[in-house]
This record gives C-alpha cells, sequence and structure tokens, in this order.
C-alpha cells in the first residue's frame, strides 16, 4: 500500500469583478492531477511558477480545501476527516514552507516553535519536552545555544533548519516541502538538500517535494511529475526523465539547466510565456509555445499514456 495516494485532485478559485464583486470565472489552479508516493520515497513536483504545483501541495493537505477528488495518506480518506478528525491525523503529515522567515513567528523562540506541534498533540512535557527539542535541534545541524534565539537572529539556512526541525517533531510519516531551499543560497541549498537525504535515511519519512530547479530535483528525487497549467504532463523515475525526456515541456525545463548537460542541452526553446489558467488554450495547454506543435494539438487534449512500462507523457508526438 502507497503511504500517499491521490486521484483526480480539481482546485479551482472563483474570479469575481464588476461593482458587486461577483463570480465572473474560475481559475482551474489543479485539473484531475493523480500522485503515488511510498514511504521512504521522494517524488518531486516540478514546473514553472504559477504552473499550480502548490495548490497541489497544500490541497493534499487540505490546508486549501479542494473541488474534487481522493486524498489517502496512511489508508485514511483525508476528505472524509472533521474538523477534529484532521487536526489529529496532522501528526501524520507535514509542511515545510518556502520562505522560512515568513514561516516563523517573529515573537517565538526556536525553542518554542519547535515546541509547539509537541505540546499540541501532547507528545512530550517539562523536561522531556526540552530534551526533545534538542535531540531535534541536533539532527538538524543546530545546537543548545540556539534555543532561546528568536528567528531575526538566525540566517537563511538556519531558519529553514528550524522549521525542517519543527515539521520532523511530531513524528511525520509524510513531509510536504514546498519550494525549500528556492530562498537559500547556493552552497546552503546543497547543505538543506543534504540534510533532508540523512533525515529520510534515517526515519523512512516521504516526501513531496514541489520546486522549480530540475539540478536540486535531480540530486534528491526518485521520481518527478512535469506539471503544466494545472495538469501532470510526464512522470517516472527521475534519472529517466532528466536523460531522456518525452514531454517538450519537460524538455523545456531540463534545457534550461546547463548542468545537466546531454541531448536536451541544444533543445530548441519555447516561445512565450505560461499562459493565464483562466483563460487555458485549447487542445494540449503547451501547444502554443511548443516547436512540435502540429494543427490537431490545438483541438484535442491528450491524456497520460504510458511509455517505456514505468513511465506516463500526455505528448503523443514525441512519445514512441
Amino acid at each position: 500500500m502507497s503511504l500517499m495516494s491521490v486521484r483526480d485532485l480539481h482546485v479551482s478559485f472563483p474570479v469575481r469583478g464588476g461593482f458587486l464583486g461577483r463570480v465572473q470565472g474560475r481559475v482551474r489552479a489543479v485539473d484531475g492531477v493523480s500522485l503515488e508516493l511510498a514511504a521512504g520515497e521522494t517524488l518531486a513536483l516540478v514546473g514553472e511558477s504559477g504552473c499550480g504545483k502548490s495548490t497541489t501541495a497544500r490541497a493534499i493537505l487540505r490546508l486549501l480545501e479542494p473541488d474534487s477528488g481522493q486524498i489517502h495518506i496512511d489508508g485514511q480518506d483525508l476528505r472524509s476527516l472533521d474538523s477534529e478528525a484532521l487536526r489529529r491525523f496532522r501528526r501524520k503529515a507535514q509542511i515545510v514552507f518556502q520562505d522560512p522567515s515568513a514561516a516563523l513567528n517573529p515573537r517565538r523562540t526556536a525553542f518554542q516553535a519547535v515546541a509547539e506541534g509537541l505540546l499540541t498533540h501532547q507528545l512530550s512535557t517539562g523536561a522531556a519536552l526540552r530534551e526533545r527539542v534538542l535531540e531535534l535541534f541536533g539532527l538538524v545541524g543546530l545546537s543548545a545555544e540556539h534555543l532561546d534565539r528568536h528567528p531575526h537572529e538566525f540566517s537563511g539556512g538556519q531558519r529553514q533548519r528550524i522549521g525542517i526541525a519543527r515539521a520532523l517533531a511530531v513524528e511525520p510519516l509524510l513531509l510536504v516541502l514546498d519550494e525549500p531551499v528556492s530562498a537559500l543560497d547556493v552552497s546552503v541549498q546543497a547543505q538543506v538538500v543534504n540534510l533532508l537525504e540523512d533525515i529520510q535515511q534515517r526515519t523512512s519519512v516521504g516526501y513531496l517535494f514541489v520546486a522549480h530547479d530540475m539540478g536540486v530535483v535531480r540530486h534528491i528525487a526518485h521520481r518527478i511529475a512535469v506539471m503544466y497549467l494545472g495538469r501532470i504532463v510526464e512522470s517516472g523515475p527521475t534519472e529517466e526523465i532528466c536523460t531522456d525526456p518525452r514531454h517538450p515541456y519537460t524538455r523545456m525545463l531540463i534545457a534550461s539547466v546547463p548542468s545537466l548537460g546531454g541531448s536536451t542541452a541544444r533543445w530548441q526553446e519555447s516561445r512565450g510565456e505560461l499562459p493565464s489558467p483562466l483563460n487555458p488554450p485549447s487542445g494540449c495547454a503547451f501547444h502554443p509555445r511548443c516547436p512540435l506543435a502540429r494543427p490537431e494539438c490545438a483541438l484535442v487534449r491528450p491524456e497520460l499514456s504510458l511509455i517505456d512500462g514505468n513511465r506516463l507523457s500526455a505528448c503523443p508526438v514525441t512519445a514512441p
């Protein structure tokens, strides 16, 4: 049984306008996404800013309410849980946000931030609480001298380590990492990525790793799901996706990272910018930017199809 199973997830947001603020349309931010994640595995959800990957991640944890779809984590149907049952479930699935400065309460010390989950779920109190927080600090490379400092006294990398320690405090089975290193310097990114890999080896926690940097993703992920305008357009094992991408959008993402090299380095750049999700293109949403687009690409929206036994692609032009 998989740790996380998501089926046909949809999330939309109303667009209001006019004097009375009436709903004039809806933005389909997530349009039928399905994902699977096993314990101890890292699944990277990648794509440009605005493609819906962070919305997907938050909807999976019900930080945003989905319009429809199925979400199962550790065998529990999240969409069937009431508020109290969902609060108890939070121990099993935690999130690390992109901006560590905004994620931490500036009035609380690092100790208070990490201890909050332990107190909320009644996992530790008194002297045992302090010992557990110290243990977590050691796990993420911090020490006792950091306990009583406030967020502004830490570097960006240290603040992100506190965020990771806070998420790990309740011993979750699933950790959603929403662009966890994008706000950090390159040298600090490597430290945090190595830290996450080390923690996973110790605990077998599953990671849903939201990112746009294919270089980072190739280093940490076991599998990749590529997202474009609310839909998954390709998925499969990381090395196969990075060395032999089948969807033109995936090729564009990989070609934008010179360090990956390979045959995709000379891939012709796509045209234009990401279209508005309020008025997406007909047919294949990527066809206005795709150098391989055919007339039929504007008419029929392709579905994901199985290729090479363990990969999925939504491009009939490049799939064998």
